[in-house]
């Protein structure tokens, strides 16, 4: 007997598996005590007729930048009890379209800042084949939309950078955004420098958006593979106000301890990049090198050597507040 499986899948694009939207994002400038109208157009894609629900709920991101949902007014900042959408369904013959209107009637005590939601337009759900279940398969599509009350300044934290490796070298910063408006852009910049003050790199990830109240990471990758000794690491973050924010930590490598975990002979790195695959020592890597690395991993010599810094991730740091 087959099994019947339910399994959503959420498709936040501009067009997905037949189903297309000409937008998004909406994001409105409003008022207290007034309504908002926006519209959007939605398209059946494929070569069967399809009926579609439209609905609001609540959204927010992880601190990896993840969507995450949830039901209407679980957020404290939602606007889903300012929003209706119409129609609530409707159906749509192959290539036809339809017009989705939205009104926003912002309370007269609305707090100010930014408030938001999100309305989603979900297919039907249909079942599929799938290595030899059946499983039901809806389309969704989500348009977010923001409706910022006022306006205030950018603000915000730099909490803290991580170190995740050091061939080459990589880290996590992690900002808050600590207003009440949404950060459509954060811009994160990353300058390293060495004892005598000598840059060594400089990285400018893609800008990234920060919902607020909320918490973000960044990650920073280089192509530095730093030699032991001490670096200084400048981060800068520019929220997209007058100020940028900033922190610098000092990063301390120290050289490696190599013992032999087999034998008498030291690990070895075959083609010089820093790694010591050959751990063993015998000349070559192979599975008896894996084999040998996975009993060990744990142990002293393994662990001692790990490429990180030897000072806890929150070592002495300071921020700074710079006026450009």
């Amino acid at each position: 007997m087959r099994k019947l499986l339910w399994i959503p899948i959420l498709l936040v694009s501009f067009s997905g598996a037949g189903l297309e939207v000409n937008l998004l994002e909406v994001d409105l400038s409003v008022a207290p005590g007034q309504a908002y109208t926006f519209s959007f157009t939605a398209r059946n894609e494929t070569e069967a007729p399809e009926t579609f629900f439209v609905y609001a709920g609540d959204w927010d991101r992880d601190e990896m930048g993840e969507n995450r949902f949830y039901p209407p007014g679980t957020l404290p900042r939602s606007l889903c009890s300012w929003l209706t959408v119409a129609p609530g369904s409707f159906t749509l013959g192959p290539g036809e379209t339809r017009e989705i209107g939205g009104t926003l009637h912002v309370p007269t005590d609305a707090a100010p800042g930014t408030h938001w939601g999100i309305v989603f337009v979900h297919g039907e759900p249909r079942p599929v084949e799938h290595q030899g279940t059946t499983v039901m398969v809806a389309k969704r599509i989500g348009i977010k939309v923001y409706a910022t009350v006022g306006s205030a300044p950018a603000e915000g934290e730099v909490r803290r950078m991580e170190f995740h490796g050091l061939n080459p070298l990589w880290l996590g910063v992690e900002f808050t955004n600590a207003g009440p408006t949404n950060l459509r852009e954060v811009r994160v910049e990353v300058q390293i420098y060495d004892a005598v003050g000598e840059r060594l790199a400089e990285v400018k990830p893609a800008p990234v958006p920060c919902l607020p109240g909320a918490s973000r990471w960044v990650i920073v990758e280089t192509n530095l593979r730093p030699t032991p000794g001490t670096y200084l690491v400048v981060a800068r973050v520019d929220l997209g106000g007058e100020e940028i924010l900033a922190a610098q930590t000092y990063l301390r490598v120290r050289p490696l301890s190599l013992v032999p975990l087999s034998g008498s002979v030291v690990p070895g790195d075959l083609d010089r990049d820093g790694l010591y695959e050959d751990v063993n020592g015998d000349g070559a890597f192979d599975e008896e090198d894996v084999a040998l690395f996975r009993t060990h991993v744990t142990s002293a010599p393994v662990q001692g050597n790990a490429r990180r810094s030897t000072s806890p991730t929150m070592a002495a740091w300071t921020r700074r507040t710079w006026r450009p």
